[in-house]
């Protein structure tokens, strides 16, 4: 489980850090042609969603925490399902790919969370 902790923290690191530079460099160029630049939310909520899914990936002990990840990664899930139908964006089939992948951790993380909350009870004879 360390290894995919590790997979999923370095690629949503590096999606992060091109998210942030792309919408940079975007904004300067829209400005150029004096276009309005786009609302502060779009920019600001795909990163608050990547930062609580690192903050799952780094801290997979802390149940809020995982949680609260979990119900973002359905909201990306739900998200990119609705693009893929209406905007055709087939980009976000690697997107759909890395969520899945996360909520395989989110489910081998709360397996083991429980596994060590609740112990088997054993069988007196």
């Amino acid at each position: 489980m360390l290894t995919l902790r590790w997979i999923l923290g370095s690629i949503i690191v590096l999606v992060g850090g091109g998210f942030v530079a792309l919408s940079i460099v975007a904004g300067g160029f829209r400005r150029s042609f004096g276009a309005s630049s786009i609302h502060p939310l779009l920019t600001l909520l795909p990163l608050v969603a990547m930062v609580l899914l690192l903050a799952a990936l780094m801290f997979p002990a802390k149940k809020l925490l995982l949680h609260a990840a979990a119900l973002a990664a359905v909201a990306l899930v739900v998200f990119c399902i609705w693009q893929l139908v209406s905007e055709s964006a087939t980009v976000l089939w690697w997107a759909l790919l890395y969520l899945g992948g996360w909520l395989v951790f989110y489910w081998l993380a709360t397996a083991s969370l429980t596994a060590t909350i609740r112990p088997a009870a054993r069988s007196v004879s």
